[in-house]
């Protein structure tokens, strides 16, 4: 029911979109990668939206976790090493949203493959 291979592919993904992204604006733009990445995860599952559903979950939280370290890590590296333990609760809840963001964005793919495979045939 996991599929491991979309989940990694998404993983890499999403933290190759985070590194351009906050290198090239230094914004950061976190769900949106999370987004896009949820969707490629969707779009590789195909198989069922539920399915899909699922395998974006996983994504999420490991992605999630990830993003939120390198995260914290900018966030140190600029200087606000300080009051990092302000900001938890923004992180976590910053969490949650991203994983939100990936199952939304898995059942999105899951979607577009089912309706691409039905008008092909």
């Amino acid at each position: 029911m996991i599929e491991i291979r979309p989940i990694i592919i998404g993983i890499i993904t999403v933290i190759a979109l985070y590194i351009v992204a906050n290198v090239l604006s230094g914004l950061n733009i976190s769900l949106i990668d999370l987004m896009l990445a949820g969707i490629a995860v969707g779009f590789m599952i195909g198989k069922d939206i539920k399915v899909a559903a699922i395998n974006s979950g996983v994504f999420g939280v490991i992605g999630g976790i990830i993003l939120t370290i390198l995260l914290i890590i900018v966030y140190y590296v600029a200087g606000y090493g300080s009051v990092l333990g302000a900001l938890v609760n923004t992180l976590l809840i910053y969490l949650v949203l991203g994983i939100v963001v990936a199952v939304v964005g898995g059942v999105l793919g899951a979607v577009i493959k089912l309706e691409t495979e039905k008008s092909v045939s």
